[in-house]
């Protein structure tokens, strides 16, 4: 379907379009997403597989602990910078662009969520080999940041692909979400289970880096199979071959205004941390995400010292102990809905307001409330169980706990501040991912000398303390939250585009040769989070017009 002025025929969906991802059958959603969360488990993966061998890398290479963990705080620093790594320097590269496309706008616009994977696997696979081959510390450690680079871009696609398929369900967008989550959280606890068979066996060869390269050529093919769902991009390409066709006056929206490299930095850097700066939403939810991140980290050098040294758990079964935090996560996601309906019939006594309207967004953050106090309940368990003299199953099962804390907040924290943020959710997760990764990645630097200072059991307590100073946070959302996002510039702008989209959404209703059409009655899909404006939702004179 067109639509068109003087100048150019817009290539919008229609209602029923079979090529828009949200008319996709429902086997074939799930199909796209199951693939996607496998690259994603796969990514993830990587960073503690690495964990099991450091002691080899210590004794081949004569380091001392702290330095054979940066490989991990690398890999993990890399997911920081590669939201604004995809988001802006992929589309600068020299790649080889059709004539009539070279001028309509940034690469990332026209290439969606496919190609940046596509290209970001690869250099995946490359950036494994030095680091799994070649005999040289500072070699392995400067390819694991390149790793970590890599490998963030299926972690900070995977919101996206999943809004795309459902942007309007949002309960079937939630539990997807905490799917994708679990992948992302999950993806360490079994790397580390496996990295800890694979060390015991391998003697001085670093095998546990070398079967993540396998993993990584193994699911290749999945990157070639997974679908393209960015709505912009599928437009694009249907606009490129009716000019192929011989309507050369197709384009699609996206292909309307041209952006220069300034207003790509300005949207895709300047926004996420402007919010990191200005936004109380998401600096609170940043904080949350943050320390439960940089925990679970923090335990992959902490989990040897607790179960080999202190329990006296054989070498190769160290990471059977991170099947209790893989539990936690099955169980926040079982329970997760439930908690939702709850959540919505009972309300908070001495927090919410009486006789006030209860708002969605912080009605569904009730649920994060029990695993913000889970969460330092599991670390106070963990850590006062944690020396010799107790069964080693008591700090294994404060795994569970953890876990389940650890998935919740994740995705709650996510979806709250998606909720607030709607079109510009991509700058808040980039300021998220941002903030989170940077600071997560200092925690197994500092795990041996805390440990070392500490011992176990005030080491961790510490951290117990510190979640328990951010529990006024969620509370604070959830009394105050209306008015955050009513004085939040951002979230009142996306607000207002959004509103705007809808206002045009039902002025575009014209007729097709007398004949009234329900192609006439679609949105068109500006891509907004890259530049778009309000002015020109307002202005962009459109008619319907049949092909």
């Amino acid at each position: 379907m067109t639509l068109s002025d003087h100048h150019v025929e817009l290539v919008v969906f229609a209602h029923d379009d079979p090529d828009d991802p949200k008319n996709w059958s429902h086997p074939r959603k799930l199909t796209t997403m199951a693939t996607l969360c496998l690259l994603v488990f796969c990514a993830v993966f990587g960073s503690s597989v690495y964990a099991p061998g450091q002691q080899m890398i210590r004794e081949r290479y004569g380091v001392s602990a702290d330095v054979a963990s940066i490989g991990l705080t690398l890999y993990v620093l890399g997911f920081g910078f590669a939201p604004l790594l995809w988001g802006n320097y992929l589309p600068l590269l020299p790649l080889n662009i059709p004539a009539d496309r070279q001028c309509t706008g940034p690469l990332s616009e026209m290439y969606g969520r496919k190609r940046p994977l596509m290209v970001s696997w690869v250099l995946l696979m490359a950036a494994t080999v030095p680091s799994a081959f070649v005999d040289n510390i500072a070699v392995i450690l400067v390819f694991r940041f390149f790793s970590g680079c890599a490998a963030a871009s299926a972690l900070n696609s995977g919101p996206g692909v999943l809004t795309d398929l459902w942007p309007n369900d949002f309960h079937t967008l939630g539990r997807m979400n905490s799917y994708f989550a679990f992948s992302a959280l999950s993806g360490p606890c079994f790397g580390s289970l496996v990295g800890f068979f694979v060390a015991a066996h391998s003697g001085q060869t670093l095998w546990v880096l070398r079967l993540h390269l396998f993993f990584c050529v193994a699911c290749w093919p999945l990157v070639f199979l997974l679908p393209e769902t960015y709505s912009p991009t599928i437009l694009a390409q249907r606009a490129g071959r009716l000019r192929k066709e011989g309507n050369t006056r197709a384009r699609a929206p996206v292909e309307l205004h041209a952006k220069s490299t300034m207003q790509i930095l300005k949207g895709h850097i300047g926004r996420p941390i402007a919010m990191l700066a200005y936004e109380p939403i998401v600096q609170g939810a940043a904080l949350w995400i943050t320390i439960t991140y940089g925990i679970l980290y923090f335990f992959f050098e902490v989990y040897p010292i607790v179960f080999i040294q202190q329990h006296g758990i054989p070498f190769q079964l160290c990471g059977l102990m991170f099947l209790g935090v893989s539990l936690g996560m099955v169980i926040a996601i079982v329970v997760h809905p439930y908690l939702v309906r709850l959540s919505e019939r009972i309300p908070l006594p001495g927090i919410e307001r009486s006789g006030a309207d209860r708002h969605p967004e912080e009605t569904h953050l009730k649920v994060v409330l029990l695993a913000c106090i889970a969460l330092p309940v599991s670390l106070f368990w963990f850590a006062w169980t944690s020396e010799r003299g107790t069964p080693w199953i008591a700090p294994a099962l404060a795994g569970v706990v953890f876990g389940y804390s650890n998935l919740t907040l994740f995705f709650c924290f996510i979806a709250y501040t998606s909720q607030t943020f709607s079109i510009y959710a991509s700058s808040a997760a980039a300021a998220n991912t941002l903030f989170r990764s940077v600071v997560a990645s200092i925690f197994p630097i500092v795990a041996q000398t805390i440990v070392n200072r500490l011992g176990t059991t005030w080491g961790v307590t510490l951290f117990g303390c510190i979640a328990c100073l951010l529990l006024p946070i969620p509370l604070i959302f959830i009394r105050y939250g209306a008015s955050l996002r009513a004085r939040s510039r951002l979230a009142r702008e996306a607000r207002e585009l959004r509103e705007r989209m809808h206002t045009q959404h039902a002025n575009e209703k014209e007729t097709i040769d007398g004949t009234e059409s329900s192609d006439s009655t679609e949105t068109r899909h500006v891509d907004l989070e890259s530049g778009g404006t309000a002015k020109e939702i307002d202005e962009a004179p459109v008619h319907t017009k049949s092909l």
